[in-house]
Order: C-alpha cells, then structure tokens, then sequence
C-alpha cells in the first residue's frame, strides 16, 4: 500500500504539477484524482486533503499555469515600461521563451479547448477571462501610440503581432522548424523586421 511522503505543502503543488502532466496526455474525460495520486506515488486518498473533486484540480492547474505566466509577462512589462519599444519587443521574446521552457504550460493553455475567448466586437477586442493578454495589449498599444498607429489599426495590428508571437512560440516548442543557434535572437530579428524598427 502506498504512503504519503511529501510534506503538507510539497504534496499540493506536486499533484498540481503531475495533474497537468496528465490532462496533456489524458484531457478531461480520462483525468482523475486516482490516477494523479498514483503518479505523485501516494495513496489514492492523500488528493482529497487538498482538492474534493477533478475539477478542482483542473481549475488549480488552470490558476498555476496562467499565474505563473503573467507573473513572467509582468517582469518585463515592468522592467521596460518606459520605453515602449523595447518593450515589446522583450515582452515577445519573454512569451516564447516561457512557452518553449515549459511546453505542457502551452498544451494546457492554448492547445486545448477553451470556453473563454479573445473576441472583435465593432472593431473593439473584447477579453475579460485572459490577464496575460491584457498585458500584451496594453504593452502594444503603448507602442502603437508612440509610433502614431492609426486608432482604427489597434486591434487588427495587436492580433497579428500576436499571432507572431504565438506562432512562433507554437512552433519553436513543437519543433516545427529546427533552429541550431539562440531562437531568442531569431525571435528578436523576425519581431524587428516585422515591426519595421
């Protein structure tokens, strides 16, 4: 019979992290606290003194990914507030780079089938349920409006240059291309040239 090893605390963020481990592989249909358990190496019961059900798990994985990569976007959101072009451009490199580093954050995040979403409403983009994207808008339309962007190009422009980055983001972390020397530079260069600057 299996024992519980882990401290209160290690335990918590153990089933956190193997559970999102598992949702990549499994999706929600499959997922459960029996089998998270058994990866963790603990009694099928240890789960329980922190989450009642799967789906309370899954909303703590959700929490720990998104939180983990807005606290990464604010860092540089941050550090380069006060030049808005440097700033996007580290802000897009940051956002690769933290998706290639942890791929199943990715998966999770952007992979799999969302019931929120990013919307163009009367040329407006509306977003209320994805803090992380908030960042990059706001950072975007600092440059826009330090570059002289047209008011009207906001939001066309903002989802392109996300779509860039994410793109690039998706396919260094998939190996959709290979790349032999630093991506980051590469990314830097593709963002500059794309951003006429």
């Amino acid at each position: 019979m299996q024992t519980d090893t882990y401290h209160h605390g290690d335990l918590k963020e153990s089933l956190i992290k193997m559970g999102l481990k598992l949702f990549n592989e499994e999706g929600a249909e499959k997922f459960s606290l029996r089998k998270v358990a058994a990866l963790c190496n603990v009694s099928h019961a240890a789960p329980y003194k922190h989450f009642k059900n799967k789906e309370e798990l899954i909303n703590a994985i959700s929490e720990y990914v998104f939180s983990n990569f807005e606290s990464s976007l604010n860092e540089v959101a941050t550090k380069y507030k006060n030049n808005p072009a440097q700033r996007i451009i580290e802000l897009g490199k940051k956002y690769v780079w933290f998706m290639v580093e942890n791929p199943d954050y990715l998966k999770f995040a952007f992979l799999t089938k969302s019931e929120s979403e990013i919307g163009i409403t009367e040329n407006k983009l509306k977003n209320e349920d994805y803090p992380t994207f908030n960042i990059f808008e706001n950072c975007a339309l600092d440059f826009f409006k330090s570059i002289h962007v047209k008011e009207e190009d906001y939001e066309q422009d903002i989802i392109a240059m996300w779509s860039m980055v994410h793109g690039l983001a998706t396919m260094l972390s998939y190996k959709t291309f290979s790349y032999e020397g630093d991506y980051l530079e590469l990314v830097e260069k593709i963002l500059r040239k794309n951003l006429n600057f």
